[in-house]
């Protein structure tokens, strides 16, 4: 494989672009939050979560591929968690949102829920773990390279409209609650940003043809209100995507359903 090979590898595969964005909030993060785990959590999730997938692809299906989503999936789950609990939370973490991948899913490539999001919300809710965002509230000047770089990904993949609708949703019912001022330095938090524009718009669990693509952000946003005001979870935002990414599969495999039957008449 020459260099212009490799070169135009990484500019067509947006989850590299994605790692990359996410590399840069790590070190960001580092230089405010100078602790041992704050170094290793990110590495050890990635390492954990390369393993996991290459291993369980090999075994069945002998395949080899280059693990560009585990690397952006161990980042988030490395810049969430808790940099403050012990280190074999990482491990777990990683192995269910890694299994989560690998065998909830409906075909080649086609699991159901945002495997980040999957993992980091069955650890704490086994472990009573707490979510942390340390990443991006560590410092906020993160957003200063995720809003840019970030948007320049999701223009380019056409997915622009489910962090808009999300946010746009959410801004609204904020405003209504407490202010536009108030509402507006909710929305810049880096946790809701890092939220809406690396985990809501995930390629494999969000849609991106049809109507529901324009109802996917609002219904999130829906779910993570109705969760934040119930108040019987920590967290709001990360049960509201994996509901949201139940939703999408099932409205995917109900219209599936509804349009072949027409052609199964058809042909009889």
């Amino acid at each position: 494989m020459d260099l212009r090979t490799i070169l135009k590898f990484i500019y067509h595969d947006f989850r590299l672009h994605v790692a990359f964005t996410l590399v840069l909030v790590w070190l960001l993060a580092l230089w405010r939050v100078q602790t041992v785990n704050a170094f290793l959590f990110p590495l050890l999730a990635i390492v954990f979560m390369v393993i996991f997938d290459l291993s369980t692809t090999w075994i069945r299906d002998h395949k080899i591929y280059f693990p560009s989503a585990a690397l952006v999936t161990g980042l988030l789950i490395g810049l969430i968690i808790d940099p403050s609990t012990p280190i074999w939370t990482i491990g777990v973490t990683s192995l269910l949102a890694s299994l989560s991948k690998q065998f909830i899913k409906t075909g080649l490539r086609q699991h159901i829920f945002n495997p980040a999001a999957f993992g980091i919300m069955a650890t704490p809710l086994i472990f009573d773990i707490p979510v942390a965002w340390w990443g991006v509230t560590a410092s906020g000047w993160s957003l200063i390279i995720l809003i840019p770089l970030m948007t320049r990904v999701l223009g380019r993949m056409g997915r622009l409209t489910l962090p808009i609708t999300f946010l746009a949703i959410y801004f609204i019912y904020l405003t209504i609650q407490s202010g536009s001022g108030k509402a507006l330095s909710i929305i810049v938090d880096g946790t809701v940003m890092l939220f809406a524009l690396v985990m809501l718009p995930e390629p494999m669990t969000s849609p991106i043809q049809g109507s529901f693509k324009y109802g996917f952000g609002i219904l999130v946003a829906i779910l993570a209100i109705l969760f934040s005001s119930l108040n019987f979870l920590e967290e709001a935002f990360l049960p509201a995507l994996l509901l949201g990414n139940l939703a999408g599969f099932l409205l995917l495999r109900f219209s599936k359903t509804s349009t072949q039957a027409p052609e199964a008449k058809s042909s009889q």
